[in-house]
């Protein structure tokens, strides 16, 4: 498969990459490790678009679900 966009690490940045990139009809590859440092952090506050905390592993979960959308 050809890409026309690969994107290298799955945290905040290289998520929202590929939602644009998504947005604008390119091919994306994501290419990261099984454990970023996101999936790690227990809480997350103060984060725009979030009106409560959540956890690393949800936010990356959402993430990831919209860039495949």
């Amino acid at each position: 498969m050809i890409y026309d966009l690969i994107i290298i690490g799955s945290g905040p940045a290289g998520i929202s990459a590929s939602l644009y990139a998504k947005r604008a009809n390119l091919n994306v590859l994501i290419i990261s490790k099984e454990e970023g440092n996101l999936k790690k952090a227990e809480k997350i506050e103060n984060y725009y678009g979030l009106e409560d905390s959540i956890n690393g592993k949800e936010l990356q979960k959402i993430g990831e679900k919209q860039a495949k959308n």
